[in-house]
């Protein structure tokens, strides 16, 4: 595995699978599901944008008909997509093996104008992003999420 150039991210990337490993032993778990789908874009214009969901077989549309008409869902229906899917947006810049997203639309708006940042790792064509997160007892939480590229095969 090696830290990946700017280069070689330019484009799409679909999302193999995201788990989070924690330091107390307990067994991986997948925050979207076996069936998680997601894409990642990096612009060359130093744009990007990333979106998680859980499976489309996972998410009930509910109340959620189309577009126009969400804004009308029952507050049930609405945490269901809430809790089921996650998106952000912003500029991204890459310093050896992190990657930084400067983050200014995102569905959950405490992490705008806030960086993600993650450590990138290439292989095999498979990108690898992780950061850790500590809890509150001390439990540190490694989250784990691989790409490939559209069409490549898993």
């Amino acid at each position: 595995m090696s830290a990946p150039s700017a280069e070689s991210l330019l484009g799409a990337w679909e999302l193999l699978d995201f788990r989070v490993e924690s330091s107390d032993g307990r067994p991986p778990r997948q925050p979207f599901g076996s069936n998680a789908r997601g894409r990642i874009l990096y612009c060359d214009d130093g744009h990007m944008m990333a979106v998680l969901s859980r499976g489309s077989d996972e998410r009930s549309s509910g109340s959620l008909g189309s577009l126009e008409t969400s804004h009308t869902a029952c507050e049930g229906d609405k945490a269901a997509a809430f809790d089921s899917y996650l998106s952000y947006s912003g500029r991204w810049r890459l310093d050896g093996e992190c990657i930084h997203h400067d983050v200014d639309l995102a569905l959950v708006p405490g992490v705008v104008g806030h960086t993600q940042t993650r450590v990138a790792t290439l292989a095999d064509g498979v990108l690898t992003l992780q950061y850790e997160r500590q809890s509150r007892r001390g439990t540190v939480h490694t989250f784990i999420l691989r790409w490939k590229r559209p069409g490549a095969p898993a």
